[in-house]
């Protein structure tokens, strides 16, 4: 098996909460410095810096995942990834679709900033993003397959999370993967929520800053090389694919 570093939760000036600095050339800088292999955008209910991100990917020869942090109508976050844009797009179109219509405030969330292909800031998004949309979790699980995209719960040590809304993991969504952030190990979950042995943990980075970046995960897949398909089989732990957690 290849292994390959992985960060699968960042976050740009899109992102509400997104410093600054976190335009998408610059993230991919700062994760080429690092040795990262694999990235993905993650920007809450939006992915309109996707495509410049996906650029900047290919000039620095880093493997690229379509990809959307979504929150679901029980305020649950939820890491949505896609075989490529014009999917995730589809998938940007439903979200709108289903936001609220409310105004961003600035003055509490910070700018919501789309870049162009020269790393600059060309438009912002005055639609509030960092709320929830008004489909649950399940119709959220269902439309992302049916998309060809799988669905990794963010956080679960916390808030927004599946297990600070709901308490638990509903058995009927057959999730394989889920996420925790930098700040807790699969060893201490595990001795919290005895239950969740039967999980697979991802572990991201969940940047706002550039300074946030790190690796605390490899991929494992198959000596042929990375693909959408490897990925999927690395979340759903098939034939000996699967992530592997890094002690940072």
């Amino acid at each position: 098996m290849l292994k390959l570093k992985a960060d699968l939760h960042l976050h740009s000036v899109l992102s509400p909460c997104g410093d600054l600095l976190m335009t998408p050339a610059e993230i991919v800088k700062k994760a080429s410095e690092i040795g990262l292999q694999v990235v993905a955008l993650t920007d809450h209910n939006s992915a309109a810096n996707a495509a410049v991100f996906k650029y900047f990917c290919e000039k620095f020869n880093l493997y690229f995942i379509p990809a959307m942090e979504t929150e679901t109508k029980e305020e649950i976050h939820i890491l949505c990834y896609f075989p490529g844009l014009s999917s995730l797009f589809e998938w940007q179109e439903i979200v709108y679709n289903h936001l609220p219509d409310q105004a961003n405030d600035e003055d509490f969330f910070g700018p919501q900033i789309e870049c162009d292909y020269t790393d600059q800031y060309s438009a912002k998004i005055n639609r509030l993003l960092a709320t929830a949309i008004d489909l649950n979790l399940a119709d959220c699980l269902l439309k992302v397959k049916k998309l060809g995209g799988i669905v990794v719960p963010s956080h679960l040590d916390r808030s927004n999370s599946i297990l600070s809304q709901l308490g638990f993991i509903p058995p009927e969504i057959k999730l394989s993967t889920v996420e925790i952030s930098k700040n807790t190990t699969p060893t201490r979950m595990i001795g919290k929520y005895p239950w969740l042995k039967n999980y697979q943990f991802m572990q991201n980075s969940d940047s706002h800053y550039l300074q946030e970046i790190q690796s605390y995960q490899n991929l494992l897949i198959a000596e042929t090389g990375f693909s959408f398909q490897e990925f999927k089989f690395c979340l759903e732990k098939i034939n000996g694919r699967g992530i592997e957690i890094i002690n940072t």
